[in-house]
């Protein structure tokens, strides 16, 4: 059985979940929808509630549900359900189960393997956070791709040669921008720029605040103070925010509400406008940034393609219109563009010749802290600037301070800017034994960025060829002991191993890990007849055994089968 590797989008509102199938790329459903919402609970009974389930009681039990805790992502930080902790990653990991579980429900195979998206501007904390819950979930995480990425993916896969298309995804948490082009079968990432603290919740947040300050002038007690009120005013108003988008009105009636006392709201579309234009304008900052930093004129540009479901706000169209002179469109839904680019791309990393050659870049800048000017001022010395084609390989050479000196630190710091300010610390180390020079001795460091994110740091003394390498990993990844230690914290919440459906039994589980081994070897055509005949006749018996549910007979040919694979494997 071939070994899927999916596309995931974990959205701060809304998850989805994607294969290629028949060369093509389709959306898994879950719970019969398309999209899950990224919403996790615990019931009043101690159970846990993942997607719908869980934003079904976001409004009667606000202490027990989260939700957009994808801007929590990479924080040290801890929720509350209940009585108990998580981290983000570990609430992620909740939502990653639910799709793996969906997926394997659906495909009726054990799913393995992932590629999840994140915000282009995502840094090396909230990547490895993304990563992390990934893990956590049961996946092999192949790659983490930045979503304004796998939107062009999915949209350049069939698009003619050397279009120039600026990709605009305003999400619900997040916003990013791409420049990208395709040309010779090659999608080629020219620039990102964004903002990870912007998106959909803080027009929700608006109007949400609104919302209540009307209430209370009406008469009644501010409903914002309660966590319940609060929770049912957030939904009304996402709802508000959604039907705006299609109609010039939108009236909110609410029977008791909150003390007794009834909410009702008309909004008009042009209100609400004017009351996200700030949010708006800046997400115009990050395009003309963006094509900045490509050296591209808004006059060159094909196309500009709208990603997101906040993306679909008539004034976004506007003023994209207005300020770069290119209507935009919604090409493909912008729900789904994201996890549908990642799933061609995860076709694309399991051997899928006709999934196209993806280049994508590093949105931030890579360096090193270092003495520098005339007072020798501690200063961030960029080696691998951000919008870099990857993999990238770049070495600058730096000098020691001191007569004499012994050892050299090397402070490895990643961000958006030219400062150390701006730039966060993400690893560092040592590099001991030096010969005994005086000052201006030659070091060489050599960042070396592959597609994962993972950066190599060498520094190599020049004069004795002296050199330390540490591996650093900029897209977020975890040691295997870190990871059986939050599965053993998390206790019964720890997402299984992967089974073959949602609903499987343990005899399921087996059957279908048992099936996966045995069709892997007789692909291969090696296996001689006579054991081909009797893995066949094993797993008819093991079919026959499952749905007599005879357990009996199904152990007995489940462990006959067993025993051949181990020896042929060997």
């Amino acid at each position: 059985m071939q070994d899927i590797i999916v596309g995931i989008d974990l959205g701060t509102t809304n998850s989805a979940i994607a294969c290629v199938r028949d060369g093509r790329p389709v959306i898994l459903r879950v719970d019969g929808s398309p999209t899950m919402p990224s919403c996790v609970g615990l019931s009043p009974e101690g159970k846990l509630l993942v997607g719908r389930e869980a934003l079904s009681q976001f409004t009667v039990y606000p202490e027990r549900t989260v939700r957009s805790i994808k801007r929590r992502m990479g924080l040290d930080f801890e929720v509350l359900l209940g009585e108990r902790r998580f981290r983000p990653e570990e609430i992620s990991s909740f939502i990653l189960g639910k799709l793996k579980r969906a997926a394997e429900a659906e495909l009726g195979q054990p799913v393995r393997r992932a590629v999840i998206t994140v915000p282009a501007y995502f840094d090396e904390n909230q990547r490895r956070a993304t990563r992390r819950a990934g893990e956590l979930a049961g996946f092999t995480v192949e790659r983490i791709l930045n979503e304004p990425t796998a939107a062009a993916v999915a949209y350049g896969s069939n698009r003619k040669e050397g279009e120039k298309v600026l990709v605009y995804d305003l999400g619900g948490g997040t916003f990013d921008a791409s420049l990208v082009v395709s040309e010779g079968g090659v999608i080629e990432v020219r620039s990102s720029h964004g903002d990870t603290e912007l998106g959909g919740d803080d027009f929700d947040e608006m109007l949400v605040r609104r919302a209540g300050r009307a209430f209370v002038e009406a008469g009644g007690v501010d409903p914002l103070a309660d966590a319940v009120a609060r929770n049912r005013l957030t939904l009304l108003m996402e709802r508000t925010k959604i039907t705006l988008s299609s109609e010039p009105f939108a009236r909110v009636e609410e029977a008791f509400f909150h003390e007794g006392k009834n909410l009702l709201i008309e909004l008009a579309r042009q209100e609400y406008e004017e009351e996200i234009h700030a949010f708006l304008e800046k997400t115009i900052g990050c395009c003309a940034q963006c094509l900045h930093d490509a050296s591209m004129r808004a006059t060159e540009l094909d196309r500009i393609l709208l990603v997101g479901g906040s993306s679909r706000t008539p004034l976004v169209r506007t003023l994209i219109a207005e300020r770069f002179g290119c209507e935009p469109r919604h090409e493909i839904d912008p729900d789904l563009i994201v996890a549908l680019g990642a799933a061609l791309q995860a076709a694309a990393i399991g051997g899928d010749s006709g999934a196209g050659i993806l280049v994508d870049i590093t949105p931030y800048n890579l360096g090193i802290e270092a003495l520098q000017g005339p007072f020798s001022t501690l200063e961030f010395a960029t080696i691998i600037p951000r919008n870099t084609p990857l993999p990238a390989s770049h070495a600058e050479l730096f000098d020691t301070v001191h007569d004499d000196q012994e050892e050299v630190r090397i402070s490895v710091r990643q961000g958006p800017g030219e400062t150390l300010e701006e730039n966060h610390l993400i690893g560092a180390f040592l590099v001991e034994g030096l010969s005994k020079g005086p000052a201006g001795s030659p070091i060489v460091v050599r960042f070396q960025l592959n597609l994962n994110g993972m950066l190599e740091v060498t520094a190599i003394e020049k004069r004795t060829g002296l050199s330390k390498s540490v591996t650093l990993d900029t897209a977020g990844g975890t040691t295997v002991e870190g990871i059986d230690a939050a599965r053993e914290r998390l206790g019964e919440w720890a997402v299984e191993s992967p089974v073959a459906t949602g609903n499987a039994t343990p005899n399921t589980r087996t059957a279908a890990t048992l099936r996966e081994r045995a069709k892997g070897l007789l692909a291969i055509g090696e296996v001689e007849s006579e054991d081909r005949s009797e893995i066949e006749e094993l797993l008819a018996r093991m079919g026959t055994a499952l749905k007599a549910e005879d357990n009996d007979a199904f152990e007995e040919a489940s462990n006959e089968l067993e025993d051949i694979l181990f020896y042929l494997e060997e």
